[in-house]
């Protein structure tokens, strides 16, 4: 038995001295980086700006390449069948990892075996937004309300992960406002807009050039935190303690990919992420940067993202197939 768990623990070694060596080396050759959106939106910008970074202080080319389609699936599918040396990575949305699981009854990836968690890398916060003429002016206001007179508002919504947000905010706010689906969030701004509904949710980068022109109001956000772009915003958890439904942005490899690689990819997205002159770069488009202390603080957050999205879209029973 000694023999055995001494044959073991060397080849243990044999691992970790293995990864260790891969990363001194990394990378040799051009790094690529998945987005599953087409090109011009917050993930491909966020991809780009990383990309360009990387490529400076690596030496080696990190290029974007966009795999749109089936709600973030065909891009996911694509980098959880990759080789695990760190050349392919994905930009994972929080929909790739922590809602498709329970949207789907069938899924081509598993992403809490097939991806090696690396960091977030953003906050694109999304907002609980209002028309003009809506008399509330905080959650507290709609809440009241709502309780007082149920039926006074409709709430639109465009995505799977703003379906969820609204259905969360209803559970915790004990009420039950009507939800309206739109195909995009053009047409859902423009039915707020023209008074077809009295709430939406929608990203801020879309909602606060509407809100600075006195269009909509922007009752508050529905991430965990403020942001710099506009910190005057409240969060919904400020009312409602514990809400954190925000979208966000993250890196994973390929599940197997050495831990010393992607250590290292943790170590040189983060420094990337903390440059002013990124910083400023992605707030104005209204990205909000956010990074992982490790890998293993970003798996944590998967999965306790996870566990509340799964309980809302149980609660509900949100299929998309």
């Amino acid at each position: 038995m000694r023999i055995g768990l001494a044959r073991v623990a060397a080849f243990a070694a044999c691992l970790v001295f293995a990864s260790a060596a891969a990363a001194q080396t990394y990378p040799t050759r051009q790094i690529r980086l998945v987005v599953p959106f087409a090109a011009g939106g917050p993930a491909d910008l966020l991809a780009r700006v990383i990309a360009d970074e990387m490529s400076k202080d690596l030496g080696q080319q990190v290029f974007v390449d966009n795999r749109p389609g089936a709600n973030t699936i065909i891009g996911a599918e694509f980098v959880a069948k990759a080789d695990p040396d760190g050349y392919t990575l994905l930009m994972a949305i929080d929909g790739t990892l922590v809602m498709n699981p329970y949207l789907y009854s069938k899924l081509s990836y598993d992403p809490f075996k097939d991806f090696a968690p690396v960091t977030l890398v953003a906050q694109v916060p999304s907002v609980l937004e209002a028309n003009i003429d809506v008399r509330a002016n905080t959650v507290a206001d709609i809440i009241a309300t709502e309780k007082a007179k149920p039926g006074t508002y409709l709430m639109g919504y465009s995505t799977p992960t703003s379906q969820v947000t609204a259905e969360l905010f209803n559970m915790r706010a004990g009420v039950k406002i009507q939800l309206v689906p739109y195909r995009g969030g053009t047409t859902q701004v423009t039915g707020l807009l023209g008074g077809e509904i009295s709430l939406g949710l929608e990203s801020v980068n879309v909602a606060l050039p509407f809100a600075r022109a006195g269009k909509l109001k922007i009752i508050a956000l529905t991430g965990g935190n403020r942001i710099s772009l506009a910190p005057d915003i409240p969060t919904v958890g400020e009312t409602l303690p514990g809400f954190d439904l925000g979208i966000w942005q993250s890196v994973v490899a390929p599940a197997k990919t050495p831990p010393a690689i992607v250590a290292k990819l943790h170590d040189e997205i983060v420094a990337v992420l903390g440059r002013e002159a990124v910083r400023n770069k992605l707030t104005t488009a209204g990205v909000e940067p956010a990074t992982s202390k490790s890998p293993e603080d970003f798996a944590a957050f998967i999965r306790a993202q996870a566990d509340v999205r799964q309980k809302v879209i149980e609660a509900v029973g949100i299929k998309l197939d």
